[in-house]
């Protein structure tokens, strides 16, 4: 069996996965905590502080739902700038194919360390930091039976 994809990653994907790793962590937990405080302290402080004072809750309010996604996606813009423009990906029984801007890498099966699937892409992951991001737009309805082949030939 083989399967043909060209990864068509954008901003919003980097994003997605960078904010679904930092909610999903302690870090996330502290953010919320965090966020629900200032709400709180905003709320306690509002009617009694200057106009100086209540700029500075506001903001502060919005530091983890505002101004912390907006800084991962400014950074997710940036991220994608170094990466290869057109990367186009053969799965197949011998391993991943991988040809970009006329370099060419094969990556047999033993290689490839995991394959994780998220709610809108499959992260193929070639060791523990770098992977290849399938999107849903890219996979289409093959999504669960290609899921399905890379568990199949990662464990094998």
């Amino acid at each position: 069996m083989e399967y043909r994809y060209i990864s068509d990653v954008k901003p919003k994907d980097l994003w997605f996965i960078s904010m679904l790793r930092t909610y999903r962590s302690f870090l996330g937990v502290i953010n919320v905590v965090f966020s629900v405080a200032m709400i709180m302290m905003t709320i306690r402080f509002w009617g009694t502080s200057g106009a100086f004072i209540r700029t500075l809750l506001i903001l502060a309010c919005m530091l983890f739902p505002v101004f912390q996604p907006l800084a991962v996606y400014l950074r997710s813009i940036k991220q994608l700038e170094t990466l290869p423009g057109r990367v186009e990906l053969l799965f197949d029984d011998s391993g991943v194919h991988v040809s970009s801007e006329g370099k060419q890498e094969d990556i047999k099966w033993s290689k490839i360390n995991n394959a994780i699937k998220q709610s809108n892409m499959i992260v193929v992951m070639s060791d523990r930091t770098h992977g290849y991001m399938l999107t849903n737009r890219i996979l289409g309805d093959e999504k669960d039976e290609f899921y399905e082949y890379l568990c199949k030939k990662i464990r094998n």
